[in-house]
Formats: C-alpha cells, sequence, structure tokens
C-alpha cells in the first residue's frame, strides 16, 4: 500500500529484505530530511546519505553508510525510486512563492529561512499580494489576525507562521486552528519551517478545495 500524507511526504507499507536473509513488515515514510523506518525493524536514514538509488522486480534499494537497504513495495518500486532522487521542494516552493510573486508580511519573520524563501518577492500591501504571510507569537497577536484580514480585505489564502512543539512560546496549531476556523477559516496545507516554527496554509471556508 502507498499513499501520500497530507503536508508530510510519501508513506508505504513495504517489506524490509535484510542483506543476509530475512524480512520485516514495516511502513517507509520520506520526509524532506529523509527516509524514516518503523514496525519491526527500525532506522532512520538522512537524505543526503543515499545512493545508487534502483527499482527491479518490485524493489526498491539504495546505498548508504556503507549499507545496502532493499525493500519490496511491489508495483510502487519505480514510483519510489523517482521519490528518492528528487529534491525536496524548497520553502519558498512550498509557500508558493516563485519568479514574479509579491508578499506581504505581518509580524517580524523569526527565521533567516523564511527571509531567504521571501527574499525575490517584491513586498506589496496584503489587498495586492499573491501571498500573504502572518507570523503569530502571541496570543494576541493571534486573536487579532480576523479583525486584520476583514480590515485588509483579505479573502484568499493566508500562510500562518506559527509555534511548533514543547519549547515553542508562540501558539502552537490547535490554537491557531480554533481562532482561524471560529472565524471561518480552514486549515488546507502545512510546511514545516524549523524544530520549534510551522506553517499552516489557511483559506476562507468558501474557497477550501
Amino acid at each position: 500500500m502507498i499513499r501520500g500524507v497530507h503536508g508530510m511526504g510519501r508513506q508505504a507499507k513495504a517489506t524490509w529484505i535484510g542483506e543476509h536473509g530475512g524480512a520485516a513488515a514495516v511502513t517507509l515514510h520520506l520526509e524532506a530530511a529523509g527516509l524514516q523506518i518503523s514496525g519491526e525493524r527500525r532506522g532512520r536514514v538522512p537524505r543526503t546519505a543515499w545512493t545508487n538509488v534502483e527499482a527491479a522486480d518490485g524493489v526498491v534499494s539504495f546505498d548508504a553508510d556503507g549499507c545496502t537497504y532493499r525493500f519490496a513495495v511491489g508495483a510502487a518500486a519505480p514510483v519510489w525510486a523517482r521519490a528518492l532522487t528528487t529534491p525536496p521542494p524548497s520553502l519558498a516552493e512550498k509557500l508558493g512563492v516563485g519568479p514574479g510573486s509579491t508578499v506581504a508580511v505581518r509580524g517580524e519573520l523569526p527565521l533567516p529561512e523564511l527571509y531567504d524563501a521571501l527574499a525575490d518577492a517584491a513586498r506589496v500591501p496584503p489587498w495586492e499580494a499573491d501571498v500573504v504571510v502572518v507570523v503569530v507569537r502571541s496570543d494576541g497577536e493571534l486573536e487579532s489576525l480576523p479583525v486584520w484580514f476583514r480590515e485588509c480585505g483579505i479573502d484568499t489564502h493566508v500562510w500562518v507562521v506559527h509555534g511548533k512543539g514543547r519549547e515553542s512560546t508562540a501558539p502552537g496549531d490547535n490554537a491557531v486552528r480554533t481562532v482561524m476556523r471560529s472565524a471561518g477559516w480552514r486549515d488546507t496545507k502545512v510546511s514545516a519551517v524549523a524544530d520549534a516554527w510551522s506553517a499552516t496554509r489557511y483559506s476562507p471556508a468558501r474557497a477550501v478545495g
């Protein structure tokens, strides 16, 4: 079984074929940082580690750290080989910022990665922007968002950059979701930004889908 996972990556049930015989039922989860393996055997392989990716007879294989990894995934083997050899999208691509894009930002960007992702986009007022990015660092900033959206006439997708994990002091995804859904917005996509920050795309209810 193979499926896409919303905002996360590619996932599949597989059989891990050992180098010296034996097999184990596992789940493969391909993320931007690498491949996570769970189930009867566990492991994590950084994306920068694998080489010699191949697909043959329903098995996808690659070399990493002096070992050869072989996973039986059936007809999905070519798809997995292609996914393993395709670089993950940049943060700019995840946010929908491309050449010629315009962007509006509310709040101080918390990370250099976000500055870099938005660097080539022209800054414009929020009601003219192709991409709207708002940063919430406090409950007060979060609570004021729906009012600000109405005042600016924003009725398209927006990215809300919020806290992630226990170490973050900024509002997390649950708090943001509660406020935004109460105001008629729906979360439609998630993009990891850093260990303590994430970004969730929200759309007006009528624009969802």
